[in-house]
């Protein structure tokens, strides 16, 4: 716990719902989610995937996801950067009080 995470979802509205309901469980878990999120709607998702009859490269998604997954990864570096720091006060202040 004590740690950052970013979502990543897909469907017909790119997941939206299941990436909020994650960002809460999250927080139950002492987590920090990034304000943003990569979404991917499911066009983009049923193109890129096999299983979806999909022929399309990942790589073709880099239009409609990329700015949103830069935003994101940035954020989660920013937080993992934050929670490390705390996290390593809280195990001195730990180990101080043995």
């Amino acid at each position: 716990n004590k740690k950052a995470f970013g979502a990543v979802g897909y469907g017909t509205v790119g997941g939206a719902r299941a990436v909020e309901h994650l960002r809460s469980i999250g927080i139950e878990l002492q987590m920090a989610p990034t304000r943003s999120a990569v979404h991917i709607g499911g066009a983009d998702f049923a193109a890129v995937h096999p299983g979806f009859g999909g022929t399309k490269a990942i790589a073709d998604l880099e239009a409609s996801i990329g700015n949103s997954a830069k935003d994101m990864l940035d954020q989660l570096i920013w937080w993992s950067n934050a929670t490390k720091s705390a996290r390593q006060d809280d195990a001195a202040a730990a180990k101080a009080a043995e």
